[in-house]
Order: structure tokens, then sequence, then C-alpha cells
């Protein structure tokens, strides 16, 4: 099983081939009407994917329906993206609060924009920190599961991470569910799963 989490986050993580992501995602595409959960796509495809990631990669199928057109239809659909925008939110604070916990001294992005800097990354550190021998800025945290195929999210990201970059100089990306090993290739942006980054960081406590 792949899983979403660590169960040794000392060993360094490489990403899903694309090889495995790419047959579920497709079988999600075609479920995606039907409104599919994790145990219904598993009767139609084997994978060794954990339940999380296939999870993630349902709801980025079901991005591809049409929008919804009926009040009730549409009331839904905001409610079920402000369950998301919390739950997101919910866990963004929860990474940054336990990077703080480790002693690291660095700018959030609210106090980025209090000080009316830009562009304004989740984490802009006082001093770069050193991630897997990587050089970093800053970082970027995104509660979902990265990969190529992700509809109306990859680009957007490469965009907002490729600023980071020519602004800031080089910096991290965190997936909390892990990423698709080469989903994008950016010079300067270096993308890690949450645990490890959480291990990592709290080797190199601050005081």
């Amino acid at each position: 099983m792949l899983s979403a989490t660590a169960d040794n986050p000392a060993q360094p993580y490489a990403g899903i081939p694309r090889a495995l992501i790419t047959p579920v995602f497709r079988m999600a595409c075609r479920l995606r009407f039907k409104n599919p959960d994790v145990e219904t796509l598993l009767n139609y495809v084997n994978t060794r994917l954990d339940n999380t990631v296939i999870s993630a990669l349902i709801e980025a199928a079901l991005r591809l329906l049409p929008p919804e057109s009926t009040p009730e239809g549409k009331a839904k659909a905001i409610e079920r993206m402000q369950q998301k925008q919390e739950w997101a939110l919910l866990h963004e604070v929860s990474f940054i609060d336990q990077v703080r916990g480790f002693g690291h001294q660095f700018l959030t992005e609210s106090e980025q924009k209090q000080k009316q800097l830009c562009p304004t990354p989740d984490i802009r550190f006082h001093e770069p920190v050193l991630i897997q021998g990587h050089l970093c800025h800053w970082i970027e945290y995104k509660s979902y599961f990265g990969f190529k195929s992700n509809p109306f999210i990859t680009s957007k990201d490469k965009k907002q991470f490729k600023r980071y970059a020519s602004e800031l100089g080089p910096g991290a990306v965190v997936y909390k569910l892990g990423y698709e090993t080469e989903h994008m290739t950016a010079t300067e942006i270096n993308f890690f799963r949450e645990a490890e980054v959480l291990h990592l960081l709290g080797k190199i406590v601050r005081v």
C-alpha cells in the first residue's frame, strides 16, 4: 500500500509514479457522474494507492462535472466549497504551528500582508533553512495530493510557485498527501510530503 502518510518519515519520499496515478484518476473521471466513493472505485480498478490518495483523485475528477444550475445544487456546491476551504485552512494552520513550534523564525502569509510584502507564501523564513540539502527561503503548503492532471490546479499552482522562486529565491512546496513523481518541473522549487518535512525541520530545532 502506497500511503499518504509516512510509516518512517526518516526515509526520503520520492513521490508516486504516474503509472499508478493515471488509471485510478481516469476511472474516477469515467465514474464522476455517479459521485463514486473509494469503495466503489475499487470495484473497477486494482491499485496499491492509499485510500486517502484515491479519495483525493476522486475529488479532483468531480471538479470536471458541469456547474450546478439549480438553486439547491448551487447552495450545496457553495457549502461543499466552504467545507473544503475550512478543512484546508485547518491543516495549513496545524502545519505552520508545528514548524513554529520547532523554533524556526518566519512570517506567515497574514503577517507578510500586514507588512505589505509581496508575494506572500504561507511561510517566509527570516533565514533560509536546509531541507534534504535544498536551501529554502519559503514554503507553500497544499492540503491535497499533487499530480500533473489535477484539473484547473496544476497550471495555476505552477505559475504561483514560479513567482515565489523568481522573487524570493529557492523554496519548497509541501503537499499533505504527497505527490506524483515529476508532476511538475520548475527550477529552484523542491517538492516534499508533509510528514518528511516536519520530521526534518524538527531535527534542526532553533533556539
